[in-house]
């Protein structure tokens, strides 16, 4: 009920004290850098998780249970193919936060970095993915200070 004035909130807070988000290791906010072509344009909302095969590429789907996000699934924005499906809820961890713009553009909270296949490393703001610079490499190679040696 209340997540109109939210938005409107946070709207108002970008405008005011200016874009926030996701630093780059180069230190920027994605704003700050060239602005990506709008891939994923708006949020669908459902009740039960789609099969794989269903997910079209640039469809960024947001599985709600009693009214909280479960799950968020899309295609690989590197163009692999593979369907990424992150943890929205207790008890998982990692688990991503969502946002929608005005526009209906998702933004995800922390960083994607898939630990198999193309090993992609991004940001998704405003429908925008922003690729970081460690993309390609295994989380726990370039960043064993938080990951760890694998197993």
């Amino acid at each position: 009920m209340w997540s109109w004035l939210l938005k409107l909130v946070r709207w108002l807070e970008e405008i005011i004290l200016g874009p926030r988000g996701p630093k780059t290791s180069a230190n920027r906010t994605p704003s700050e850098q060239r602005s990506a072509d709008i891939l994923f344009a708006r949020n669908e909302v459902v009740e039960k998780t789609p099969p794989n095969d269903t997910v079209r590429p640039g469809q960024f789907i947001t599985v709600v249970h009693k009214g909280r996000p479960y799950w968020s699934l899309f295609r690989c924005p590197c163009g692999c193919g593979e369907v990424v499906s992150l943890p929205m809820h207790p008890p998982h961890s990692p688990r991503w936060r969502i946002e929608v713009s005005l526009e209906g553009r998702p933004t995800l909270h922390p960083s994607v970095w898939r630990n198999k296949g193309c090993l992609s490393h991004f940001w998704l703001s405003d429908g925008r993915v922003y690729w970081c610079e460690d993309t390609g490499v295994e989380p726990w190679r370039a960043r064993p200070d938080l990951y760890g040696k694998k197993i």
